[in-house]
């Protein structure tokens, strides 16, 4: 793991808060492994931002009163600047899905920033989905790119609650989507064994 993107006041950080995982895909993650809340929200902006309105107010009392949980974005991620089975602590989301809407935001969630920035899209990035000179950009602009965080981030500021993302490198942004299936098993034990570390 690169030191840029993981390090141990963070680590610490996590390990030490009250905290619920948000997680796209059943297949990512094993819950009965672990203490912390897991949620599955299913993949894209829409269904997460639903999963994480519920939770909040379901939640109400205690995140109006200011302890409610870290909310955490766990799950993998297609980057081309890291290798596969990195970890990434990510607090800088960008709406990459929405030509009109060039949002980005920063969390000061974790003591040490990070500056990692995850870009959100509507589509899985791939060649099949977006043109080369989009795909050449988004490498350039983001350090990882998701289908789900900047929703999460976008809620989370909007009613003050902690946000932070934790994403594993399964794909280089560039690849179909079978490719990441046939590796997923791999990236799913890795955030296990991960997640293990934070309880």
């Amino acid at each position: 793991m690169k030191d840029m993107a993981i390090n141990q006041k963070n680590l610490e950080f996590l390990r030490n808060s009250d905290k619920v995982y948000i997680v796209a895909m059943r297949e990512e993650l094993d819950s009965e492994l672990l203490k912390t809340p897991v949620i599955y929200s299913g993949v894209g902006k829409a269904r997460v931002s639903r999963a994480v309105v519920k939770y909040i107010f379901d939640h109400y009392e205690q995140f109006s009163a200011g302890k409610g949980p870290v909310i955490v974005s766990l799950g993998t991620a297609g980057s081309a600047k890291y290798n596969k089975g990195d970890i990434l602590l990510v607090d800088n989301f960008y709406n990459n899905g929405d030509c009109f809407i060039r949002h980005r935001i920063s969390c000061d969630t974790f003591p040490e920033p990070t500056g990692l920035v995850c870009g959100s899209s509507d589509f899985f990035v791939c060649k099949e989905n977006f043109p080369d000179d989009k795909i050449a950009w988004m490498h350039k602009e983001f350090d990882c790119m998701d289908m789900e965080s900047y929703a999460i981030a976008n809620i989370c500021e909007e009613l003050g609650v902690k946000f932070c993302a934790v994403k594993c490198v399964s794909d280089g942004a560039d690849s179909p989507v079978i490719d990441f299936d046939k590796e997923l098993p791999r990236f799913r034990e890795i955030l296990n064994n991960f997640a293990k570390t934070l309880e």
